[in-house]
């Protein structure tokens, strides 16, 4: 029990504030598009909650000489996960969210350590074992269960099918923009730099979307009053991504990730409070969630 002591200690309170904060983002993003918000309303809203809460930072210990060398690898890392975090993720989930809802979303970001599992077998030669086999059944179990749970709530199942499919794929770019942000993370040690520089890649990439698609006018609604969801939204993921990355700097990825993907469980409990009981979670919601944490088990054992 000594290793759970200070540092790492600390790194994985950081990774279950991670998760909570992971949980009311999905949850506000949910009630904000509820009440009449857009796609790149919420985008925008996101990308800039994010670059308004860690720039400051970094500009205050700028000016005190405070920052750590910057080094250019691992800003290159940032920027490709601000890229996959900031932009690519957030779109795909966006969307998942408004068509399976904010629950059924986080769960299947639990998916996580599957495409780590996926990128370790194809890139670095490691051999799947027993465990590892016996989580992915569990998991594609459990993404079959999700099915089913939205057909009972009343989702179609084509709708159904493509949400989840959206979901898979945002999970994936938040596994490819954890794996990024490591990376720089052990060339370039700051937390907030790597906050910053992620929001800023993110804003870039939905600003220059906005413009191309000439939707300056969905955009702009970010800033009305009936927004303020998304703008709380923004608020949490700014947390979540500051206290990930203040985990991945103190235990290894597999733990961070572990504890980081409590989340569902935080999203299962919350919904009622934040969207209302005809939002309660069935008992197909559950089941396939408890699943998808025993497969995330077994592949990290693994």
């Amino acid at each position: 029990m000594a290793g759970w002591t200070g540092t790492a200690a600390i790194g994985a309170l950081c990774a279950v504030l991670a998760a909570f904060s992971f949980a009311l983002w999905n949850l506000y993003l949910q009630r904000g598009l509820e009440r009449g918000g857009t796609g790149p309303a919420a985008l925008l809203a996101l990308t800039l909650a994010i670059s308004g809460s860690f720039l400051p930072v970094v500009a205050a210990a700028g000016a005190r000489g405070a920052l750590p060398p910057l080094d250019p690898r691992g800003l290159g890392w940032f920027a490709l996960a601000g890229l996959m975090t900031g932009a690519v993720g957030p779109v795909l989930a966006t969307h998942a969210t408004r068509s399976i809802g904010a629950a059924r979303t986080t769960a299947i970001r639990l998916l996580d350590p599957f495409f780590a599992l996926c990128i370790s077998v194809l890139f670095l030669g490691e051999r799947l074992r027993a465990g590892a086999l016996a989580g992915i059944g569990l998991i594609a179990l459990a993404l079959g269960l999700l099915q089913r749970d939205g057909q009972e709530g009343g989702t179609p199942g084509r709708g159904m099918s493509v949400g989840t499919a959206l979901a898979v794929a945002a999970s994936l770019a938040f596994t490819l923009g954890s794996v990024a942000r490591k990376a720089g993370l052990s060339l370039l040690p700051s937390a907030w730099v790597a906050g910053a520089l992620e929001g800023l890649t993110g804003l870039a990439a939905v600003l220059v979307s906005l413009t191309a698609g000439r939707r300056w006018s969905e955009g702009r609604a970010a800033f009305s009053r009936a927004c303020l969801d998304l703008w709380w939204s923004g608020l949490a993921a700014a947390a979540g991504t500051l206290f990930l990355n203040l985990a991945l700097q103190r235990v290894p990825v597999p733990v961070a990730v572990a504890l980081r993907n409590t989340s569902p469980w935080f999203a299962l409990v919350l919904v009622p409070r934040l969207l209302g009981g005809t939002h309660r979670p069935g008992r197909w919601m559950w089941v396939s969630t408890g699943l998808l944490t025993a497969g995330m088990v077994l592949i990290l054992a693994a």
